[in-house]
């Protein structure tokens, strides 16, 4: 708690009356990263296809990683290498694999309590994204994680596509 508050440049104390342990502030952060995630997909249903989504939400997150898009990378980071943090990134990826399913779902007119399909094309397109965070990762950051994720997104959205029954 410290280090994050001398990294706010607040000091502790301000930090334990709103949050009672890291767990918690992360907690709250992941939360608000998942409700304004749920809102955009929410208002890009119908105006923009989910393909099209996941590939801005995708890249906009590896720039994040890499300190390329916006600010604040190293609290995405620690998600994916903290231990301690390990509930809140599986929670993290859960939420966003669950936006995408509901996304491809609503744009396929797919009903997932009786169709895999959706949920398997959100999969494939959120681990394709892994994957090339992972490649970035073990690289050694030296690869683009922007670029490497753009790749990955080219290969797994064919089959996506295929998938659900489109043509590329």
């Amino acid at each position: 708690m410290q280090a994050i508050a001398d990294s706010a440049d607040v000091h502790v104390t301000t930090l334990f009356m709103h949050f009672s342990t890291k767990a918690d502030l992360v907690l709250s952060l992941v939360e608000a990263r998942i409700d304004t995630l749920r809102r955009q997909a929410f208002e890009a249903r119908g105006k923009t296809s989910f393909f099209d989504f996941f590939r801005a939400e995708a890249l906009q997150q590896a720039g994040d990683l890499s300190g390329k898009v916006r600010p604040g990378p190293s609290f995405w980071n620690a998600l994916r290498t903290d231990s301690e943090l390990a509930f809140a990134r599986a929670a993290f990826e859960a939420d966003q694999a669950e936006i995408f399913a509901r996304f491809v779902a609503e744009e396929y007119e797919i009903d997932r309590e009786q169709d895999y399909r959706a949920d398997l094309v959100a999969v494939l397109m959120f681990t394709a994204a892994k994957l090339a965070h992972r490649k970035w990762i073990e690289s050694g950051k030296a690869l683009d994680p922007v670029s490497e994720t753009s790749v990955a997104i080219d290969i797994a959205e064919p089959a996506a596509r295929k998938m659900i029954g489109l043509r590329d």
